[in-house]
């Protein structure tokens, strides 16, 4: 929204260098908002979805701001409010033709999400749409980018909806809502302010810890702007002029077959589903015969800076790293998946994330200096597509009663990158979604099948083989048997996301444990780091033959930087027996014990199985001795537990 009737705002609370950008980028053709859609397991009346996400989204001070651009862009732009804020305007509804199939719903969705936001009200919209086949429907939510980034569209996601099938819809207490929104809103984020000020303390009060962070921001900044700039890359058929038309390809798979996968190839989720769109890029780019496709196609992958203290703080807080995926169909799926894993895992430890994190900073003192860096990537291409990732809610979401079956995100599309995937798991599902430019990618239904076909292939070369579907929804509670709660450590050691990774080594060295849950301010799960990640992050003795060389890294990198965001849980009522199964089929040592509220009450490990194991046999020892000289040979041998 450009006023050139209102001053400079003056005194106004401003948006940051990273969220204007999104503002300035935006064109005609390239909408610069995102989104996804929500299938539900039946109908939701429209008046209570207006008043719901009236009440609930109204509490949020952003959602009641628009964003105002002063004349020429003088000075980067300010909120303020929109006086005339009414949630009926933001609200609406279709029905979709018949027979309110697949392709009609995506035909929908393409169609709506296309359609740029109206700029004289709060930068948000949400569809209901009726009509789907087998009684259900669907919400499509659209927000403008400079409102929000993908960790804190999950958290507004949740927000929205409910953590049981309440039928009344009851929004929770709008000042509860609103205190806390507003209080996390007045520490926006200030990426440039925070690093700039940490190089001018270099000689003042600044921790040394700090200081050392900054330079080597500016290192790597420094060094990932002259290394991308040395190597720019050829467009593929996907980079063009963006036109206004989308097309959204989405497909959904079964999150517990990604853990497996990763537990089989001791990488990150992230990998694993880097490596399956590789896989996917390579059948597509290679599908017409030509012989002259690419090998290599470099992404931006967004990279989550937000605090643990930030929770439903909006705005964007994100940093990225720069990523190859190898495209060459030829190439072995398993070892696609190892170099990706072993790049990714090389960037993190670069400080990559931290040089991008200080160009946004030093862009910040510039209005619009961000987008003029941007629109280079059309002249001088440095990015072939973007991938962004993001761990959804754990459980079953509600709305106003009706289950959510499925969440499809959407991402935008600009600067001649005409084709991107945005990823986002939930409850036991993991959902892939291809945002296309409708010219650019006339065949985009075929990244679908690519896409099935990808994981597949991978799964069987790792032999991971895919369970049956589980329940709509995990039991609450068990007849018969133990229970996770029968065998958890409810006195979990935790730490924080910015935790250094030494203090980190330390903890499990003095405890005598492989896994570290971490956790926000309030106890909700992050991530995990592990024992193992460790050990990676600190590198291999054939490279650094001495201890202190080796354990270097993990002086300055924080447990952010290495743990698993996509991680297994279980309830605490949840049957004993099926927490040990999956572990095994995961090939992971812990489950996070997490309670209804969302937040940590436990872990189960390997050794909680095998010492409630012993203690059930020690007793039954008691009862009926056994003749170990009766044992043939080998039985013991071949009957110990292997740990």
């Amino acid at each position: 929204m450009i006023n050139p009737l209102r001053g400079a705002g003056l005194g106004s609370e401003r948006l940051s260098a990273l969220d204007a950008s999104f503002l300035y980028l935006e064109r005609p053709t390239e909408r610069l908002h995102v989104g996804a859609v929500a299938l539900l397991d039946g109908p939701v009346p429209f008046d209570a979805v207006v008043q719901t996400l009236g009440s609930r989204l109204g509490a949020l001070k952003r959602y009641r701001q628009r964003p105002v651009r002063p004349f020429l862009d003088v000075v980067t732009p300010y909120w303020e409010d929109d006086p005339t804020f009414d949630p009926r305007r933001h609200v609406h509804r279709i029905t979709l033709p018949a027979p309110g199939g697949d392709a009609e719903l995506s035909g929908a969705v393409e169609t709506l999400f296309a359609r740029p936001l109206p700029d004289d009200r709060p930068l948000w919209e949400t569809y209901v749409i009726e009509g789907l086949h087998g009684d259900r429907s669907a919400i499509l939510s659209k927000v403008h980018h400079c409102m929000i980034d993908g960790v804190s569209g999950a958290q507004v996601l949740e927000l929205m909806t409910d953590g049981a099938p309440a039928s009344d819809g009851d929004a929770p207490e709008a000042s509860a809502v609103a205190a806390n929104a507003d209080s996390l809103t007045a520490a926006a984020l200030r990426t440039g302010a925070r690093m700039l000020g940490a190089v001018r303390d270099l000689a003042g009060s600044a921790s040394p810890a700090s200081v050392l962070d900054a330079v080597r921001g500016a290192v790597a900044a420094a060094g990932m702007i002259a290394a991308l700039m040395r190597d720019p890359v050829l467009p593929l058929p996907f980079n063009g002029t963006i036109g206004a038309k989308r097309r959204m390809v989405w497909s959904g798979f079964r999150l517990d077959d990604f853990l497996a996968m990763r537990g089989a190839a001791a990488c990150k989720v992230n990998d694993v589903v880097l490596a399956v769109i590789a896989g996917a890029l390579a059948r597509y780019l290679h599908g017409g015969g030509d012989a002259q496709a690419p090998q290599r196609v470099r992404a931006l992958i967004p990279v989550n800076v937000r605090r643990a203290d930030e929770h439903l703080q909006l705005g964007n807080r994100v940093a990225a790293m720069f990523a190859t995926l190898p495209v060459d169909l030829a190439e072995d799926p398993l070892a696609r998946l190892r170099r990706i894993a072993a790049e990714m895992r090389g960037l993190k430890e670069s400080g990559q994330t931290r040089g991008f994190e200080f160009v946004l900073g030093i862009s910040g003192l510039v209005p619009a200096a961000m987008p003029l860096l941007a629109r280079v990537n059309a002249r001088w291409p440095l990015i072939h597509t973007v991938c962004t990732n993001v761990p959804g809610p754990a459980e079953a979401r509600y709305v106003l009663g009706r289950r959510v079956l499925e969440i499809h995100p959407f991402l935008p599309l600009a600067v001649g990158i005409g084709l991107g995937f945005a990823i986002m798991s939930y409850d036991g599902t993991l959902s892939i979604c291809a945002t296309a430019d409708a010219d650019l990618v006339p065949d985009a239904d075929r990244l679908g099948a690519a896409l099935r076909d990808a994981e597949a292939e991978l799964r069987a070369r790792l032999g991971v083989v895919s369970a049956p579907s589980q329940p709509a929804a995990r039991p609450r509670a068990v007849a018969a048997g133990p229970t996770v709660a029968d065998l958890m450590t409810p006195e979990v050691v935790t730490i924080t996301p910015r935790e250094r990774l030494a203090r980190a080594w330390a903890v499990m060295h003095e405890r005598r444990i492989r896994h570290l849950p971490v956790v926000s301010h309030d106890g909700r799960l992050l991530g995990l780091v592990t024992h193992r990640d460790l050990l990676s992050a600190a590198g291999s003795s054939l490279i650094s033959p001495t201890r202190e060389a080796r354990f270097r890294v993990l002086a300055w990198a924080h447990a952010e930087d290495v743990m698993e965001t996509h991680v297994s849980t279980v309830a605490p009522t949840e049957r004993a027996a099926a927490a040990g199964e999956r572990m095994t089929a995961q090939k992971i040592g812990c489950l996070p014990v997490v309670g209804d509220d969302g937040r940590l009450c436990g872990i189960v490990t390997e050794e909680d199985f095998l010492r409630w194991a012993t203690a059930r046999m020690s007793a039954a020892d008691a009862v009926a001795p056994v003749d170990r000289a009766s044992e043939p040979a080998g039985y013991r041998a071949a009957t110990a537990p292997v740990l």
